[in-house]
């Protein structure tokens, strides 16, 4: 009788140990467009922000006018639907949300720039537009 509740025992260590196991091994972390970088769009003017940091080399990415760019536009323009406009946006945007979530380096003014000047939408459309709830857009 002893080694089977022993052997009883040990199965359960062994199960409980690889469920452990299975929830320290990282997920993926899910990608998003954050409320504060949608929230950029909100003060978007005739000119190029001026709030990069002088010294940490602005924004890495080069937001310039593009075929998915202007699918954002497009789709974006008159009185836009929000999975029409926002579908478009998230293709645009979101292989960059990493440096588009980065508060120091200018990026979401950058890209809000070109699309809301350029493309001649209204500031704050995408905030007002594409939340998904109080974390942002998911991509």
């Amino acid at each position: 009788m002893g080694s089977t509740s022993t052997a009883a025992m040990l199965f359960c260590c062994v199960a409980l140990s690889m469920v452990a196991v299975g929830f320290a091994v990282p997920q993926e972390k899910t990608k998003f467009i954050s409320m504060d970088a949608l929230d950029c769009s909100n003060n978007i003017t005739e000119t190029p922000s001026t709030s990069r940091k002088l010294g940490q080399g602005g924004c890495p990415v080069r937001f310039d006018p593009s075929p998915s760019m202007d699918a954002v536009v497009s789709s974006c323009r008159g009185v836009p639907s929000a999975p029409r406009c926002c579908g478009a946006f998230k293709t645009y945007a979101c292989p960059y949300s990493d440096v588009i979530n980065d508060a120091e380096n200018g990026c979401a003014s950058a890209m809000f720039f070109e699309i809301n000047v350029r493309g001649r939408l209204r500031p704050g459309l995408f905030s007002q537009l594409c939340p998904e709830g109080s974390f942002g857009l998911k991509c």
